[in-house]
């Protein structure tokens, strides 16, 4: 089977805050305010969801066989501002970028059409029991195993949410790459105790079809943290399961703790 070439077009949605009452209080717009921001933000995982429809309307499901993306975020993304995907090309794929209806430059990244690579590395991902109590910190090491149920219903209802037009998603019932990747979040909350925090950048590496009804499972390890100014930042790497059938493997960066 040939490998897609063909440039993404741009795209333009309305971003959405899906879950201003979720656990992660940067969500809600006090809080937000209280750090700094104008409201609350858009989470990463529905930017870079965004992000991936192009992609999948360019290059059909294969993008799910070897399919990558990164993106990092470096401006928030407010609910109910309209922004716009581009795909430019360059010589090892295509340079992204998400930019808001002011012209200011929301996220960069990188996307790579599908192409042949080496299997995941499960012996880097053990299965590990969830701490209790949570964690304080996250240490260098193996994460907690997460795992949960997916059906049709919650897959159909996330693409609903987004509002991604691309018509696999219900043709072929796939689970959205937003959707996964909210598992990868699930694994840093599931771990450590959090208040306020925010995702930063993921690099996202496709590795089968994601089908449902299943159970899904996210295997972790943490490959460092740091300080970045006042806040503490942690890189983990992550592998998404799909009744243990691997989908997706992660680089995932988060401030999991804001300074003043």
């Amino acid at each position: 089977m040939p490998v897609p070439t063909d440039a993404p077009a741009p795209y333009a949605v309305v971003a959405r805050n899906l879950d201003p009452a979720a656990d992660n209080r940067i969500h809600d717009d006090d809080v937000a305010r209280a750090f700094g921001f104008t409201g609350a933000l858009v989470p990463g995982v529905e930017v870079l969801a965004h992000a991936t429809s192009p992609l999948v309307a360019a290059w059909g499901a294969g993008f799910f066989d070897g399919g990558r993306v990164a993106l990092r975020f470096r401006r928030p993304v407010y609910d109910g501002e309209t922004v716009v995907v581009t795909a430019e090309p360059r010589a090892d794929g295509f340079a992204l970028a998400v930019t808001g209806p002011d012209g200011v430059v929301r996220a960069i990244g990188t996307a790579h059409p599908p192409a042949p690579g080496p299997p995941v590395d499960l012996g880097r991902y053990p299965v590990v029991p969830l701490p209790q109590p949570l964690a304080a910190d996250p240490l260098p090491g193996p994460f907690g195993t997460v795992q949960v149920p997916g059906d049709a219903r919650e897959a159909r209802d996330y693409v609903a949410a987004v509002a991604d037009p691309v018509p696999l998603y219900r043709e072929a019932g796939l689970v959205h790459p937003g959707l996964l990747l909210r598992l990868v979040n699930l694994a840093l909350m599931s771990n450590v105790e959090l208040g306020p925090w925010i995702h930063t950048s993921s690099d996202c590496r496709f590795l089968a079809l994601p089908t449902v009804p299943t159970t899904a499972s996210v295997r972790s390890v943490v490959t460092g943290t740091s300080r970045r100014g006042a806040h503490d930042e942690v890189t983990y790497d992550a592998v998404v399961l799909l009744d243990e059938q691997p989908v997706l493997e992660v680089v995932h960066t988060a401030l999991y703790r804001l300074g003043a």
